[in-house]
């Protein structure tokens, strides 16, 4: 196959995942030895977590950049374009050129050794492989690598002694594989930390899980690094940028909302404790936090009107939106536009938003996706908590009603990152007419 197109296909064609999931990690240590363990070549910080790891993944490629490495990003999923998620730090996102010479790679390797139907690599598998190999053709030096989900089972988890393990904000998300508590997911994420390897922990989390992960830390004889809230004082946040002080230094942040300011932290304390010797780390860390964009995560779209897009699609990321609409937005109206998997328990998300006073609508609309639940039935669960819910049948309409009628109010997308592109190529289109 020498056509991207017909690539994308087939990787996609692989299945997301494992069905039944992994019991260990000997199939994708099977195909890393096949291509002879590419993932060994470079040093790498591994990154788990329900939320905030690819924002702290951006934050520390941006810092490693500044530091002069050379620096390979894995992240997941794609907002836009499927390249977005493997770049480097010079080459930027893979090209297709590229994506067509990995892929052909790990499909000859796999036909020259006959491999059996229970070591074909699904989608992520494939992905993982593909960037692993990609990192190294590539000479990397360091490369940041966020799980696809959990820890312990999850491909990227084959990576054998990482600079650092950052676990980020665990809540509940993917329960029929991960568990029921965050007690529970906690455990599975603290499977990517290693012996003799720093655990650094977002310092939000629940008291049960903090202990959790520092337990886990002890018993690996590896240190836990928790930042100190105590030594944070927020300086200044608007819908441009947020200024804080940790422990006597000041940071700029263009990401928006406190738990944004609290992944930063995790990302300071995590290159403050690789890279102290280097003379310029404070200025690298203060420019790599400073200069980092990520689509999806509370992205303003368009100022008049305000136009902002989301994917929170969790528990933890709703209360997120709402805590940054209240500190961000204190005197506008919104309206909330939602698209949303049914796998992710519409009922108990919208429970915690729709219902809010600062709710002036909430209106139901498609994602592209055999998941998706229907834009009425969001409908109807939202108008349970806000009297005044709709829905669309089609995202274009949505976002033209807005256009013509709500230029007073925030508009807020959410509900899933499957949205996102959506939306992004939606107001494009009418942007252009």
């Amino acid at each position: 196959m020498n056509n991207y197109n017909e690539i994308l296909n087939y990787i996609h064609s692989l299945g997301m995942y494992s069905n039944p999931p992994h019991k260990d990690l000997s199939k994708i240590k099977y195909l890393c030895n096949l291509l002879k363990n590419p993932q060994d070549s470079y040093k790498i910080i591994h990154i788990a977590g329900t939320n905030g790891k690819g924002s702290a993944a951006v934050m520390i490629f941006n810092i490693l950049k500044e530091l002069g490495y050379k620096t390979g990003k894995f992240i997941s999923p794609f907002i836009e374009n499927f390249n977005e998620r493997i770049s480097t730090s010079d080459n930027g996102d893979i090209s297709e050129e590229d994506i067509i010479y990995y892929s052909g790679i790990i499909k000859k390797t796999l036909e020259e050794n006959n491999v059996s139907i229970e070591f074909m690599p699904n989608e992520f598998d494939f992905i993982t492989l593909m960037a692993f190999l990609y990192y190294k053709e590539k000479g990397c030096e360091i490369a940041v690598i966020e799980t696809g989900l959990g820890g312990d089972l999850d491909p990227t988890n084959v990576i054998k002694s990482p600079l650092a393990s950052v676990i980020t904000s665990i809540s509940l998300d993917h329960m029929k594989l991960l568990g029921d508590t965050a007690e529970e997911i906690a455990v599975k994420k603290c499977g990517i930390i290693k012996e003799n390897s720093p655990v650094v922990l977002y310092p939000l989390n629940k008291e049960s899980v903090i202990d959790i992960v520092k337990d886990t830390a002890n018993q690996k004889n590896s240190e836990f690094i928790l930042p100190d809230l105590k030594s944070l004082k927020i300086l200044s946040e608007n819908i441009d940028f947020t200024q804080f002080e940790y422990k006597n230094k000041i940071y700029k942040i263009k990401l928006l909302g406190r738990h944004q300011v609290y992944n930063a932290l995790t990302v300071i304390e995590t290159m403050n404790y690789l890279f102290a010797d280097k003379p310029n780390i404070y200025n690298a860390i203060y420019n790599g936090i400073e200069k980092t964009f990520f689509p999806a995560r509370f992205e303003i779209l368009s100022k008049d009107p305000l136009i902002i897009l989301d994917g929170a699609h969790n528990i933890s990321g709703v209360i997120a939106i709402k805590e940054t609409i209240k500190n961000l937005l204190p005197d506008k109206k919104i309206i909330l536009i939602c698209g949303m998997m049914r796998d992710k328990n519409p009922e108990n998300l919208l429970k915690h938003i729709a219902g809010e006073s600062f709710v002036e609508r909430f209106i139901g609309v498609p994602v592209d996706s055999d998941r998706a639940e229907q834009p009425e039935i969001l409908c109807e669960i939202a108008a349970k908590y806000c009297k005044n819910s709709g829905y669309y049948n089609n995202l274009s309409d949505a976002l033209s009603n807005i256009f013509s009628e709500s230029r007073d109010f925030a508009v807020i997308f959410f509900g899933s990152l499957y949205l996102a592109g959506d939306v992004k190529k939606a107001l494009i289109n009418i942007k252009n007419k």
